[in-house]
């Protein structure tokens, strides 16, 4: 079948390439002093990498389990958690990451569902899986064990590399399964358009599919991996300071954490000369974001827009801006095939919307022990000669543009991103579902897809923090509903189905049934203040002062600004650490009124310090509200 000349495809690598851990080896033996990973001021070299990761290849033998199997990693962002994937590809297996800030019952769904063979952990995650039954590897206790190392197995580029879970539509976490030849092939194609050898900072969780470019894209191309820690990843300020201690030059993230790494840098006057990329990822940036890179970073500093889904091994298109320009997620990486297909798997022209369609060497494999859903999402490829190819039906809408550029429209079914995490609406309704005294549950957004809000049909007498309580106990915070409206009946259109525009609207409201008395306060007082500040951010009219910052619809991206507001209200600027461990308005006010405990002097940034950044502070936001208004 014969493509549109705006169906683009790229060309795919001629030889056949080495398994990314393969790579790392080669590197190691040639350059074993060669700085590999930084974390918490510690580091790690080529050469202690691979002889560490080796350790752990032969842990992993002990505990009987190899080539073929699947190894669980439950490991907080450290050199340990790099060195813990790198040793289970040299032991032959596939590792499958669980994301330590998820409920323990989502981990040990993940770990079920993927059939783990043994699980490595690592100090603080050791005692989360106390219903485990198969063996588990503290990676500390594997780096001592200088006896115990182990020669890299051989694999095919068919065998599998990682399992990386989603969303699933059932509410059940749906795996993944990439080949080392995808993988591979992906990489490959990252150095092509990203060479050289980069200090790169990674903010990824190992579970989201981003920290598969940051990891083996740096290790591959002998580069140095700056991995933020948890804390560091919450706090915008902290990762300004990386970016700015280790001269990363390179970095990707989704765009609400870059504007806020931005924010964080000009407040701090904190100098980001050293990078030369940034990447952002998971959903698309604001073109006010893409000007405020060039006005704040220069013309010597690339903004790259990537697409992709973890289906197709991280990423399928890319757009690279070295000035300010419209918003488009651009053509194919190396090796990828774009198809924008009608109903009848027929190319659409340019100028028309269709669906997207991705093919060539980043495919997965498919979803794990999934067959059905596996031939519904991964066809067959009609407009390639290689036998066997499939693209995956990714259910996004596009068009060619005039520039010959994708343009991303959104979604045709329910699937949603929310600050990018992708979440299948029908997951979070299945497990509202299962809350005790619910009938049935609708999941929706806000309009500006931050807020992610559930509608129950429930008796009166039941409320919705419960429910809440109940979701949060079994998904990751992303999927978990900021607030939940309880409703007899649910509105329905003329044809007598739910009408989920008329939900949306209601999304935008607080719900009655959780709102609790406001105290009547001055702003003359700390407590007024904070109020305020937390007005100001969530946009309400008033906040009781004893319910928590994320259930009144607030999120991590949201705890910046929050930041920014109470200094503002305040004169005292509380850190982003603080904010996640108090998290009321009673307790931030008691926190600014009464000081902070002698351990836990980070908490607040000095009120002088504050004074001297409020003229900033002004400045940059009356540019931004010009600039708004242009």
């Amino acid at each position: 079948m014969t493509l549109p000349e705006q169906n683009f495809v790229s060309n795919a690598p001629h030889e056949e390439l080495s398994p990314v851990h393969t790579v790392v080896a080669r590197i190691a033996g040639s350059d074993p002093l060669r700085v590999a990973v930084r974390s918490r001021g510690t580091e790690l070299s080529y050469g202690e990498l691979d002889a560490w990761a080796r350790r752990i290849a032969a842990s992993v033998h002990t505990a009987g389990a190899g080539r073929g199997e699947r190894i669980g990693v439950l490991v907080e962002p450290s050199n340990a958690m790099i060195a813990a994937v790198l040793g289970i590809l040299y032991a032959g297996a596939a590792y499958v990451p669980a994301d330590p800030a998820h409920p323990d019952q989502r981990i040990a769904d993940v770990f079920a569902d993927a059939g783990v063979s043994a699980v490595i952990v690592a100090d603080g995650t050791s005692a989360r899986l106390p219903t485990l039954t198969c063996p588990v590897i503290r990676a500390e206790d594997a780096r001592e064990e200088e006896e115990a190392t182990a020669a890299a197995v051989a694999v095919t580029p068919h065998d599998a590399a990682y399992l990386l879970y989603t969303s699933g539509s059932t509410g059940e976490p749906k795996g993944v399964l990439v080949e080392h030849s995808q993988l591979s092939a992906s990489t490959w194609a990252r150095r092509r358009v990203y060479p050289g050898a980069p200090v790169f900072l990674l903010v990824s969780p190992l579970a989201f599919d981003s920290s598969v470019a940051g990891v083996w894209g740096t290790l591959t191309s002998g580069g140095c991996l700056v991995v933020a820690a948890s804390d560091e990843i919450r706090d915008p300020e902290r990762l300004a300071h990386l970016v700015e201690r280790w001269q990363v030059t390179r970095l990707l993230c989704v765009p609400l954490l870059y504007s806020a790494l931005l924010d964080a840098a000009e407040r701090q006057g904190r100098r980001l000369d050293a990078l030369d990329t940034v990447i952002v990822a998971g959903e698309s940036p604001a073109e006010a974001l893409v000007e405020r890179h060039f006005a704040l970073l220069g013309r010597t500093v690339a903004l790259v827009n990537e697409y992709g889904p973890t289906e197709a091994t991280v990423w399928a298109s890319f757009r690279r801006y070295e000035a300010p320009g419209p918003i488009s997620i651009g053509g194919p990486v190396p090796g990828v095939r774009l198809y924008l297909l009608n109903e009848e798997l027929d190319p659409v022209p340019r100028g028309v919307s269709g669906e997207l369609f991705i093919g060539g060497t980043g495919v997965a494999r498919g979803y794990f022990c999934r067959p059905e859903a596996t031939a519904q999402a991964f066809i067959g490829d009609p407009f390639t000669d290689v036998e066997g190819a499939k693209m995956y039906r990714t259910g996004d809408l596009a068009l060619w543009n005039d520039d010959g550029e994708l343009e991303f429209l959104g979604r045709r079914d329910q699937q949603v991103k929310i600050r990018g995490h992708r979440i299948e609406l029908g997951a979070v309704e299945a497990h509202l579902r299962t809350a005790p005294g619910v009938s049935d549950a609708v999941a929706v957004t806000n309009a500006e897809r931050t807020r992610l809000v559930g509608f129950v049909l429930s008796p009166p007498d039941i409320s919705p923090e419960p429910i809440r309580e109940h979701v949060a106990r079994r998904l990751p915070q992303a999927m978990v509903p900021n607030w939940i409206h309880v409703l007899d009946r649910f509105p329905v259109t003329v044809n007598g189905k739910i009408d989920r525009k008329r939900l949306s609207a209601l999304a935008e409201t607080y719900p009655d049934s959780q709102t609790e008395d406001v105290a009547a306060v001055s702003t003359n007082d700390t407590t007024g203040r904070v109020s305020a500040a937390w007005a100001e951010v969530l946009k309400r009219k008033g906040v009781p002062i004893e319910v928590n910052f994320f259930d009144l619809g607030g999120h991590s991206v949201k705890l910046f600004e929050l930041q920014n507001a109470l200094e503002r209200h305040t004169g005292v600027r509380l850190s982003v650490v603080a904010l996640f461990s108090h998290t009321t308005v009673a307790a931030q006010a008691k926190l600014i009124r009464d000081g902070v405990p002698s351990d836990d002097e980070s908490a607040v940034v000095g009120r002088a310090a504050s004074t001297r950044r409020s003229h900033a502070l002004r400045t940059r936001r009356q540019r931004l509200e010009a600039g708004e208004r242009r």
